[in-house]
């Protein structure tokens, strides 16, 4: 079996595909567009893992990213995430759960020595492909527009549930923690292209 990714790759690798997540996920979120791409119940083989994204927001638990919309719909328009900061570690060097069986050192090594299943896995474990991450986000996030001038002083929100009334924007800080895994499609040999490198599978926001 080839040598896991060292200390240091790891850490490159977890700070890049965090950048990467951090920026288009909030993003896409800003924008109300779709976020299927990025949950790992977008992997047939993680699904068939029975990995599933594990969603709670403010402690609620969501059942699944089509509901997790549903939510974000429910708040209504001019609702914005600005991200202040954030932080990922690796977790897994090696993460295999849902791992298709082309894929998985054990078979590679019955290869016997060379061929092009044995130098793609012993490259993506040793190239940090198969880490697992930790990422923490901080910011916070506007219900209403800035320019919108509150028409009474009554007007009141539950953080992170809903818009403001009587159209007084609201701004909270929130804290969100996820765990990003290998997106084995993409990992594959001739992988579709636009596929994200890792997916989520556990998500947990809170509001402050």
């Amino acid at each position: 079996m080839a040598n896991l990714p060292s200390l240091e790759t790891q850490a490159r690798v977890a700070s890049d595909a965090a950048q990467n997540f951090v920026e288009h996920y909030y993003q896409s979120l800003n924008k109300r567009q779709p976020l299927a791409q990025y949950y790992a119940s977008i992997s047939p083989h993680l699904t068939s893992a029975s990995v599933k994204p594990d969603i709670s927001i403010n402690g609620r638990v969501v059942e699944s990213v089509s509901a997790y919309e549903e939510l974000l719909n429910g708040q209504g328009a001019n609702v914005h995430y600005d991200i202040a900061s954030f932080d990922a570690h690796p977790v897994n060097p090696n993460y295999g759960l849902g791992c298709p069986e082309n894929l998985l050192p054990a078979a590679d090594e019955n290869e016997g020595g060379g061929g092009l299943g044995r130098g793609k896995v012993a490259k993506s474990i040793k190239d940090g492909d198969r880490v697992s991450i930790a990422i923490q986000v901080s910011g916070t996030v506007r219900y209403g527009k800035p320019s919108d001038a509150p028409d009474n002083d009554t007007g009141t929100a539950e953080a992170g549930t809903t818009t403001a009334a009587e159209g007084a924007p609201i701004e909270t800080g929130f804290n969100e923690s996820w765990l990003l895994v290998p997106h084995w499609e993409a990992l594959g040999r001739n992988a579709a292209r636009g596929l994200r490198k890792w997916v989520v599978v556990s998500q947990n926001f809170r509001a402050f």
